[in-house]
């Protein structure tokens, strides 16, 4: 194991355990190479890799403290893991994004504002305008599936969403399919959307499952399974 890595696993867990709380400063690096026998960029390394995590926050001139609870903080964590994880493993984030799309489609059908709905259909519209565009169609189609999961009312559903968020527009963008896989995406995020504005939280959960379903196997049929 990396020796940073090591320093990583024992403050995290210290983190975790409760020994080290939300607020608390860090000892001093002098400190801390001490304590693990480790140099100044062992030390940094591992509170760069803690800073990655969501776990810590380092303030310029002042040093570096024990982060808050933040969804923030979430949402970062999981875009750097997303971001790095292997090509191999992104099969594994579609079948993740399946469960959680699923349920945030039910919740929208329930729970969903006027605004919240209008939102939705907006970026609905603002796919089909772009459908000659791959880079903009990429991006409204994840804002399309963000703006569901907003207006499930969870935030929790919504963040971690966001965190996926960058990797999800990588991969869109760079495995475009032609033209009829864009008019299949466009017909089912329709499906979505009259499933939660008729308050049909069965069908719309239905519609998201087998609109990420379809994409799930794109993405197996463009070579990435």
């Amino acid at each position: 194991m990396h020796r940073s890595s090591e320093v990583v696993d024992v403050l995290q867990q210290e983190i975790l355990d409760g020994k080290l709380v939300p607020g608390e400063r860090l000892p001093s690096e002098e400190k801390l190479c001490r304590r693990f026998s480790a140099s100044r960029t062992v030390i940094r390394e591992a509170i760069q890799q803690l800073r990655g995590r969501g776990l810590m926050r380092t303030l310029k001139g002042s040093g570096s403290y024990i982060a808050d609870p933040s969804l923030d903080s979430l949402a970062s964590a999981l875009e750097a893991y997303s971001v790095l994880t292997p090509e191999k493993s992104f099969l594994q984030l579609i079948d993740f994004r399946i469960l959680l799309e699923t349920e945030c489609a039910r919740l929208a059908a329930q729970d969903a504002s006027e605004s919240g709905i209008a939102e939705i259909q907006e970026h609905h519209l603002l796919m089909q305008r772009a459908e000659d565009d791959p880079e903009t169609f990429s991006i409204e189609d994840i804002a399309f599936h963000l703006s569901i999961a907003r207006a499930s009312r969870n935030l929790i559903y919504a963040t971690v969403l966001r965190g996926l968020e960058r990797r999800c527009i990588d991969y869109a963008v760079t495995n475009h399919g032609n033209g009829n896989w864009y008019t299949r995406v466009i017909e089912t995020h329709g499906e979505i959307v009259m499933a939660i504005k008729d308050g049909n939280a069965d069908a719309a959960a239905s519609a998201m499952r087998r609109h990420l379903l379809l994409s799930r196997r794109h993405y197996i049929d463009v070579g990435g399974a």
